[in-house]
């Protein structure tokens, strides 16, 4: 695991250099073991391995592989606790009980401006919001990400009161909003 890390450090540092500074220091195998305890579950000895190299990153939203961070043993924890309360409250269950999956990221309140990140602004905080058609349009916020076709961005129209939500492929050079709800309202109906 240290080679491929290494691998993997010197590829952040040619392609993005600002993310190696947000890597975490090593976790310590008792943390570790507390995190699975608490989970009741034992982590595959490379995401051990992983760990006690870099627990992750910082929470500073700055991808180290495209929209995705590594997260930390803490948001590990977090994120499996949140999961494991909506599947056992039934939030993922359809009228006969059977379990539904989404494949779509929808942000914690706590990550909305984090996730405004290279589509609103850069890293510099330099604006990227244009006014000619396919610029990102001031009235857009991304709420989500899709996660099954690489990452692309999930978003409501606000100038709209129904808060329409659409996707566009990323990487494209330009915006191409296609519309898959009528509103905010139906599409958290359809994903809860």
């Amino acid at each position: 695991m240290k080679q491929i890390w290494n691998e993997f450090e010197q590829w952040l540092k040619i392609n993005r250099p600002e993310a190696v500074g947000t890597l975490n220091e090593a976790a310590v195998e008792s943390e570790i073991a507390g995190v699975e305890q608490k989970m009741g579950l034992t982590f595959p000895q490379n995401l051990k391995d992983w760990l006690m190299i870099h627990n992750g990153q910082r929470d500073e939203y700055i991808a180290a592989i495209e929209n995705y961070t590594l997260l930390p043993l803490e948001e590990i924890l977090c994120t499996w606790q949140t999961l494991k309360e909506l599947l056992d409250g039934g939030e993922f269950e359809d009228e006969v009980g059977e379990i539904l999956s989404t494949p779509y990221y929808v942000y914690l309140k706590s990550k909305f401006l984090d996730g405004q990140l290279g589509y609103r602004e850069d890293l510099e905080a330099n604006s990227l919001i244009g006014n000619q058609e396919g610029d990102w349009q001031e009235n857009w916020f991304v709420i989500g990400y899709d996660e099954e076709i690489g990452g692309d961005p999930l978003f409501i129209d606000i100038a709209n009161e129904d808060y329409p939500v659409f996707t566009a492929e990323h990487g494209m050079g330009e915006w191409d909003a296609l519309e898959m709800y009528d509103s905010l309202k139906e599409f958290v109906e359809d994903v809860t």
